[in-house]
């Protein structure tokens, strides 16, 4: 059995890497069709740029105006994913507030729920109102640095000046100023949901949810990791 368990863990892991690469190559042949109809509607010469760090896609090489490339096929898509350990780490988390973050996104290969939970962490019902509370205050107390990190910044300080939504469905493409995008988050808040934390605008429109990266059996890379969607709200 545990041969058989291992075996599987390995087919999986294969195909998720081959899976992964094929993204990839799809990611970068839209981020060339973009460039080109930004050319065709805009001056200056646009370019694909950046890389695993960076929240650059694209940039005008002329005036260096920089851009976040969203080619989504719903409403919402990812725009952030990171480690507890790292996201901790780039904040200065630590103490009880640590412990949270330890127990609602899980610790990778422990099991925090005791066996209660098929995914090792807790929901928000298991945690102290009072630890809840402390986390949902952070939140909101850093809502706009938050929004650095997972839209217009990065951990790496790669500022964009827009984020392009492209639907692939229809080939849609719109251009949002990440400054608009803030605005709304100046006014919004984060609130806590049994498995997940929702951003809402003060319309009450849901413009990020925060989810734990994983379900089920561990295949994945990052498992237990804040992973972050943005919606289609502006």
């Amino acid at each position: 059995m545990l041969e058989f368990t291992e075996s599987l863990i390995h087919i999986m892991t294969q195909l998720q890497i081959i899976a992964g690469r094929e993204a990839k190559k799809e990611g970068h042949l839209q981020e060339e069709v973009i460039c080109s109809w930004l050319n065709d509607h805009f001056s200056g010469i646009h370019v694909v740029e950046g890389g695993n760090k960076t929240k650059i896609d694209i940039i005008n090489q002329n005036n260096q105006k920089t851009y976040s490339l969203k080619s989504v096929s719903k409403k919402n898509t990812q725009c952030h994913l990171t480690s507890t350990s790292k996201w901790c780490e780039y904040f200065d988390i630590d103490d009880s507030l640590r412990n949270w973050f330890d127990l609602f996104f899980g610790i990778p290969g422990k099991d925090v729920s005791q066996g209660k939970n098929r995914r090792h962490r807790l929901t928000s019902k298991d945690i102290d109102n009072c630890l809840n509370g402390h986390a949902l205050n952070w939140f909101n107390a850093n809502k706009i640095s938050i929004f650095d990190v997972i839209v217009h910044k990065g951990m790496y300080n790669t500022p964009v000046d827009y984020l392009i939504w492209n639907l692939k469905k229809t080939n849609a493409i719109e251009i949002h100023e990440i400054d608009y995008i803030r605005q709304l988050v100046y006014n919004g808040e984060w609130i806590l949901r049994p498995t997940t934390l929702h951003f809402l605008t003060n319309e009450s429109k849901k413009l990020f949810h925060l989810q734990m990266k994983g379900s089920g059996e561990k295949y994945t890379s990052g498992y237990h990791g804040l992973m972050f969607h943005i919606h289609k709200c502006f």
